[in-house]
């Protein structure tokens, strides 16, 4: 698993406060993993289209967190 840095997420994610970097740092997800959490958060995935499949893992976790800091 490699290391994602905060440079790498922010320039997927924009510009992100220490607490949300390091929430999603600690959920050990992948670039890969957080490129699909922000599609499914900014509604541009279509999780139907993938077999209905459960969103689960770091994936769901980063999803949780980009789903509380849009709020």
């Amino acid at each position: 698993m490699s290391h994602v840095t905060r440079v790498a997420a922010e320039d997927m994610l924009g510009v992100l406060d220490d607490n949300v970097f390091a929430a999603i740092e600690a959920t050990g997800a992948s670039l890969a993993d957080i490129a699909e959490a922000k599609s499914l958060a900014d509604g541009t995935s279509d999780i139907a289209g993938q077999g209905e499949r459960a969103i689960t893992g770091p994936t769901k976790e980063v999803l949780t967190i980009l789903s509380t800091r849009h709020t």
